[in-house]
């Protein structure tokens, strides 16, 4: 059996080094927990939020996944938000991928809505790594591990993707020469 835990951390140790803290997120006592593994030096001024665990629930969500977030911000927030809206997609079975966005954040951390702007969270391919990041090597290539990216959107941003879709709202971030690891930026909607 494929202990995909081992190969996601060695996959992240290779890339990444060794992290700096973790945090452990349970949503109830039945369910697996998902590890936050915060990661610095990657970016110049950001953290590096990756999770660990999150691929033990391949059959709910469709994927053998993991998810990492950077943030140059919000430090204290990034790693629970991250955990819950991955808890959210769990619970309501929906299937991870490029172009899933999951808005209600000021419900899990209303003072980061206010003090960023920012209240949901987008997924996509990871970009700003090299290309061999997003995927994770097994012995049986149907069961490759796949990595995403998230990063923090505004209400503004999210309606516009709800509206317009990934490829529309994925060029608006590229034509605004949107970082978004800048937690703090300004909305481009």
């Amino acid at each position: 059996m494929i202990n995909y835990g081992e190969l996601y951390y060695d996959h992240y140790s290779k890339f990444l080094g060794e992290p700096i803290d973790r945090e452990m997120f349970k949503n109830n006592e039945e369910m697996p927990s998902i590890q936050i593994l915060k990661y610095e030096n990657v970016f110049e001024e950001c953290l590096v939020y990756n999770t660990l665990g999150f691929s033990k629930y391949e059959e709910v969500v469709s994927g053998n996944v993991e998810v990492s977030m950077v943030v140059d911000g919000a430090f204290s927030s990034a790693g629970y938000i991250l955990a819950n809206a991955l808890f959210y997609c769990i619970g309501n079975q929906m299937e991870i991928g490029r172009g899933i966005a999951i808005s209600g954040i000021e419900s899990i951390d209303k003072s980061f809505v206010q003090k960023y702007n920012k209240s949901a969270v987008y997924f996509t391919e990871p970009f700003a790594f090299p290309e061999e990041y997003s995927c994770v090597p097994t012995e049986s290539e149907d069961k490759d591990g796949k990595i995403l990216l998230a990063f923090f959107i505004s209400q503004s941003e999210y309606e516009y993707f709800v509206k317009y879709g990934t490829e529309k709202f994925e060029d608006l971030l590229e034509e605004k020469n949107v970082d978004p690891f800048h937690v703090s930026r300004e909305s481009v909607v």
